[in-house]
């Protein structure tokens, strides 16, 4: 397989559901570029190549079609012209209102210099600098900014005439949100949620009752979420986690919600690798099984339609108990599922042949029965892969999930490192082994290297190697290293110790194995600087190392990046991997 056959996938971005049909978003990359088409009942009907989020209402197709400058609002009626409403720098969501179309957006800005930054978080990765944020408009006849400021309006529902939306208005500086009702009128805020925590998605049903997916647990990142319905005081768990944290390097850009309809939420829930469909009422009903993860789904009229992932298939859509797959022609090599310490899996391709242990980052995401483009990359090019969920994972409850905090490379480099050997006797593997991951999964990476040599060959990926710099540099370190350290103060002396004795760069003396350091130009999550550290280090003592720097691309270097680069990513770490583990 080559990296061009290994991105040569149709995915699925979106669902819809209407009264003339079924809507759905195909993505794909075509000569080095994304695009994207609405379909209906599964025949494509838009051709330029850059549309999305589909609505159709009152006899007319709404969507979004979009360019790097600027995102335009489309109506056209069926067989009709296509009719330009609105345009912004970016459209995020738009709902409809008895007094016009709400939309979540940002205003198109052109940078000058220069940038006064007077905020904690002044720019964000994937965002750049704040020069705009995203705000709440009302369009009727003409285009109105409703609600707005030095924070990011982040979801809306509205049942026609009641409007909600959440805002990190109260604590922007740790992305921490809360939901508010909205005068369409005056753009007056009404808060409804109390304390602090994280709003991943809410909704709304036609009776004006709301609920939302996430937390009131203030600065926890290994908190689980639960659906919360707030002016009733009542929330539900589905699974072991609502939503989902199942990885995927899928480039399909799938967006968190939930649905309210009549008396009950549609939702995800997650079980270790697992993510499903429930339903929340007075109580919590399963409705999807299997080693699946759902991505996306619509539910109306009590119809329901989703699409989900498997490590076989990148995407399968169900609809009234049929399957629709836009990739035929593409199998993945199912992994064995392993259960011991941690769970975890194998692709064993042959015994003899080397292996790579990918760790996912986080810490608190998790691996599971998603297609990997990459696992399946390396497996079709004669590696075994292995990748598991150690502490710190979401997807076990909220005390696994924690069990990292304070211990980052302790108890879960023992229980990875246990998962290796508890493989290699298994399948009685022979061949040399290789360790790859990013974000927290280069952090584990960089870490493994300075405490052991077992691995033959490393490739760290947006890694971390100093959690001090990174307090000062990160869009988010200065709070999430702090308690992820179990820092009180990260500018304290011993905060600084602590901080410093948790990174890699202060043991990198003890480095030997030949490790390649991959990362995004405009990385804001792990900035550059966390590679440039570790491979001048590596550098100056003798250590095979490379550094590749990609233009233009940010944390999501390797999931939602540059095309042209994510296919040149996987042709180097191939050639890395080949040159130490296959000799």
């Amino acid at each position: 397989m080559t990296p061009e056959e290994a991105y040569s996938l149709r995915l699925i971005s979106d669902v819809k559901i209407s009264e003339i049909g079924l809507f759905h978003v195909e993505t794909w990359i075509e000569k080095e570029k994304y695009k994207s088409a609405i379909f209906l009942n599964k025949q494509q009907i838009t051709f330029s190549g850059n549309e999305a989020s589909p609505v159709y209402h009152e006899g007319y197709l709404y969507y979004v079609k979009s360019t790097k400058k600027e995102a335009k609002l489309i109506r056209q009626k069926p067989y009709g012209e296509a009719e330009e409403i609105l345009s912004l720098g970016k459209i995020h969501k738009y709902v409809f209102h008895k007094q016009g179309i709400l939309i979540i957006g940002e205003e198109k800005v052109r940078p000058s210099s220069p940038f006064i930054a007077n905020k904690l978080k002044y720019r964000f990765d994937g965002k750049g600098f704040f020069w705009t944020r995203q705000s709440l408009f009302i369009f009727d006849k003409e285009l109105r900014k409703l609600v707005y400021g030095n924070f990011d309006v982040t979801d809306i529902a509205t049942n026609g005439n009641r409007v909600i939306i959440s805002a990190t208005k109260e604590n922007d500086d740790y992305g921490l949100a809360d939901i508010y009702e909205v005068d369409v009128n005056t753009g007056e805020l009404k808060r409804i949620t109390k304390g602090e925590g994280n709003i991943s998605a809410i909704s709304m049903n036609k009776e004006g009752k709301i609920a939302y997916l996430g937390h009131r647990k203030g600065k926890t990142p290994w908190a689980i979420r639960e659906i919360i319905f707030p002016e009733e005081e009542k929330s539900y768990l589905c699974g072991n986690t609502c939503g989902s944290t199942v990885l995927s390097d899928l480039f399909d850009g799938v967006k968190e919600k939930i649905i309210y309809e009549n008396d009950q939420v549609i939702t995800l829930g997650q079980v270790g690798g697992e993510a499903h469909l429930y339903s929340v009422a007075d109580k919590v009903n399963k409705l999807t099984e299997g080693e699946i993860v759902v991505r996306g789904f619509d539910y109306k009229h009590e119809k329901l339609v989703y699409f989900y992932s498997t490590p076989e298939k990148p995407v399968l859509m169900v609809q009234d108990g049929e399957i629709y797959d836009p990739n035929p022609n593409v199998k993945g090599i199912s992994p064995v599922h392993i259960k011991g310490e941690i769970e975890g899996w194998a692709i064993i391709t042959d015994p003899s042949k080397p292996t790579i242990l990918f760790i996912h980052g986080g810490p608190h995401m998790a691996y599971g029965y998603a297609y990997f483009i990459e696992f399946q990359f390396f497996a079709k090019n004669g590696f075994n892969v292995i990748y598991a969920n150690p502490s710190g994972s979401q997807g076990y409850g909220e005390e696994f999930a924690k069990a990292c905090v304070g211990d980052w490379g302790g108890k879960d480099m023992r229980e990875l490192i246990n998962f290796v050997s508890e493989v290699k006797k298994k399948f009685n593997l022979t061949g040399k082994f290789g360790v790859t991951g990013g974000s927290y999964g280069g952090f584990m990476t960089n870490w493994i290297v300075t405490q052991t040599d077992i691995f033959s060959a490393a490739i760290s990926e947006r890694s971390i190697s100093n959690l001090v710099s990174m307090c000062g540099t990160s869009d988010i370190g200065f709070w999430f290293n702090a308690i992820e350290a179990n820092v009180q103060d990260p500018w304290s002396k011993d905060g600084i110790e602590k901080l410093m004795r948790m990174s890699p760069i202060y043991y990198v003396k003890n480095v030997k194995t030949p490790t390649m350091l991959i990362h995004g130009e405009i990385d804001y999550r792990c900035p550059i600087e966390q590679a440039e550290q570790f491979f001048m280090a590596l550098k100056m003592n003798g250590v095979p190392t490379e550094l590749v720097r990609y233009l233009g691309d940010g944390h999501e270097h390797a999931r939602r990046g540059n095309p042209k680069n994510m296919i040149d990513r996987l042709k180097r770490k191939l050639e890395w991997f080949s040159k130490y583990l296959n000799n």
